[in-house]
């Protein structure tokens, strides 16, 4: 009888701790609504109020996803997840000078999709995604706006990361739209018909130890250069490929610029570069700029600047 009652006593506390571990593990799912509270669980019938909350307190490689159009304030995002905005407008915005997004977490893989990054007045926010470490990171039908710095900044310190962005605008704000660079190794991105519309510098700017393809783009009425691969830095290169992109009313079209040798390099096809102020497209110092020679470049201030290599199909 002791020991019947011994077995039924560890079988018990065994069951209570499985109950307990089941109810105190973290969901794959969180979720988030205007009418949440960052008391409630986070569960669909009861959501916390917060962007960062829900990601606190989902799993690793969880989804984060909004119910309702508002406001969910600033992220820091420290984990493998998924943030979605998927069927409502569901904006991420700073308070004051801090960026709305911040990676800053080597390794993870980080998915944003259909979310409204927007700074609401003068003097307001950092950069709209500001990513200091990352593995790989994907940007899906989002638009970035009215940021004081650049819409997403991409500056890292190590080697091997990946970015993929697609199907987004990022428009207004006070530094370029896009900047992808390193200091150390090569960071590789792919960005695809996206928009970089009237920031107060580059639109799409390739810079230190990057690689990146853009496709089916479009960069208009920015303040600097539509398109702009720059290296600055002996022995550091950025390379920028463009395919069915279209660069307007801009200060130039697309620009490949090397000094203190640096080496950066541009290669076009199937683009057309218009109405920019200044040049349509732009080799300078020790920059090297491949053309198909299927290319539009009409209408520019002047059509070409330094050398402009022809190259052949292969």
């Amino acid at each position: 009888m002791y020991r019947l009652r011994f077995l039924l006593s560890i079988a018990a506390t065994l069951f209570f701790s499985l109950a307990l571990s089941s109810t105190t593990q973290a969901a794959a799912r969180t979720y988030v609504s205007v009418t949440g509270s960052d008391a409630n669980p986070c569960t669909y019938t009861s959501p916390c109020r917060l962007f960062q909350h829900a990601h606190d307190v989902v799993a690793d490689m969880g989804e984060v996803i909004a119910l309702t159009s508002g406001g969910y304030g600033t992220l820091n995002i420290t984990k493998n997840v998924t943030i979605s905005g998927v069927g409502v407008s569901a904006v991420a915005s700073p308070n004051s000078t801090e960026p709305a997004i911040t990676i800053a977490t080597a390794g993870i893989t980080v998915v944003l999709r259909s979310i409204s990054i927007r700074a609401f007045g003068a003097g307001t926010g950092g950069n709209g995604i500001s990513v200091a470490a990352v593995g790989n990171l994907h940007i899906e039908r989002c638009v970035i706006s009215g940021f004081n710095g650049t819409g997403i900044a991409v500056d890292l310190t190590a080697d091997g990361s990946y970015i993929f962005i697609k199907d987004t605008i990022i428009r207004n704000n006070g530094n370029s739209g896009i900047r992808i660079q390193t200091s150390t190794g090569t960071v590789t991105a792919s960005i695809d018909n996206c928009r970089a519309e009237r920031n107060a510098f580059h639109g799409f700017f390739a810079s230190r130890n990057s690689r990146v393809t853009i496709n089916r783009s479009v960069a208009s009425g920015n303040s600097g250069i539509g398109f702009n691969a720059r290296s600055d830095v002996s022995g550091e290169t950025a390379e920028l490929n463009c395919e069915e992109c279209v660069s307007s009313n801009n200060i130039d079209g697309f620009d490949a610029i090397g000094t203190s040798s640096g080496v950066a390099t541009m290669r076009v096809s199937h683009s057309t570069a218009t109405n920019n102020t200044g040049f349509g497209f732009v080799q300078s110092g020790t920059g090297v700029f491949n053309t198909l020679g299927n290319n539009t470049v009409r209408g520019n201030g002047t059509p070409t600047s330094g050398t402009i290599t022809l190259i052949s199909l292969q």
